[in-house]
């Protein structure tokens, strides 16, 4: 690793991260790494260190925790949550990182308005202000449902799960535009296999309110 230089690093960053829903956690965490020995994805793979992130973000190394693959891997298993000392809620912080990483891809210009066409750090939020688009917060994405859809039987393309991450992701043209959407149906096979009980009915029901209400229409396939 090459020596750091203090010139560079962006000391702002905690502070932009704990201003997003989740990462008010960066500002109480100390680093103590409680929560890479309770982290099963660090099992898996040793660069998958949720304590080296959030130093890297304390210090102000953004472009090294933008990049990080642990943040779009970290799961909602809370086993950090449990014994961390300063109960901060990794999940949270990492969602909040992708936000914040997410926010500043969509600045255009130095006058800071927003490009078109990027992702859309506000679209989870704004499904979850629905009663059936609450479902999301249940969800940790584990495919659960996926693999018992009849639907993806079908065609590989008709996942849940993709439409569920992508959401996350605020990635909204995929959403809305994804066939599952208007094709899920109410057989429930999900309800009853999901850990969480997300109803993955519902959860599409609020993706089609959402489109409907921007004005979002799905090209036919002719």
């Amino acid at each position: 690793m090459e020596p750091i230089d203090t010139r560079e690093l962006d000391r702002d960053l905690k502070y932009r991260i704990a201003r997003h829903e989740g990462g008010e956690g960066i500002l109480k965490c100390f680093a103590c790494g409680t929560c890479t020995a309770r982290c099963p994805e660090f099992d898996v793979k040793d660069e998958w260190n949720p304590r080296v992130v959030i130093r890297k973000a304390l210090l102000g190394l953004k472009e090294e925790v933008f990049s990080s693959s642990f943040v779009r891997v970290c799961s909602s298993h809370y086993r950090c949550l449990e014994k961390c000392p300063q109960k901060v809620n990794v999940k949270g912080l990492m969602d909040a990182v992708r936000n914040e990483r997410l926010r500043e891809e969509r600045v255009s210009d130095l006058t800071g308005r927003e490009a078109s066409g990027g992702p859309d750090p506000t679209l989870k939020y704004r499904l979850t202000e629905t009663e059936d688009g609450k479902q999301l917060y249940s969800c940790f994405a584990c495919g659960t449902c996926t693999a018992g859809c009849p639907e993806r039987d079908l065609d590989a393309l008709y996942s849940p799960r993709k439409v569920i991450r992508a959401s996350i992701m605020g990635l909204k043209e995929q959403v809305f535009a994804n066939r599952f959407v208007e094709i899920c149906s109410t057989h429930h096979r999900c309800f009853t296999q999901c850990p969480q009980g997300v109803e993955i009915p519902r959860l599409m029901n609020a993706i089609k309110e959402l489109a409907d209400e921007e004005g979002f229409k799905v090209k036919s396939d002719g």
